[in-house]
């Protein structure tokens, strides 16, 4: 672990529950566009649901970086797993 303080670390857990917040609002709306059948509301859940997609990555990446600020080595190397798996990361 490197030298995080609890600041450094409030600050980073913070930022994935704010990115993992913003996501949240975006997947309500997807939902709620699940039945859409109009054109304008087709293309609105596309975008919110190409923006989680988006987020998700975000989220996913960010946390392996805290994890392993943080020491987490295990846990950060099965996120890094799981974003190589999505084709997020590329296979070591």
């Amino acid at each position: 672990m490197n030298d995080m303080t609890d600041v450094d670390i409030v600050r980073a857990v913070r930022g994935i529950a704010a990115m993992e917040s913003s996501r949240n609002v975006l997947a309500d709306r997807v939902t709620a566009l699940r039945t859409a059948t109009a054109a304008e509301d087709l293309a609105e859940r596309d975008r919110c649901g190409n923006a989680m997609a988006d987020a998700d990555t975000r989220i996913l990446l960010e946390s392996i970086e805290v994890l392993d600020r943080l020491g987490m080595t295990a846990a950060a190397m099965a996120c890094t797993h799981v974003a190589q798996e999505e084709g997020i990361l590329p296979p070591h």
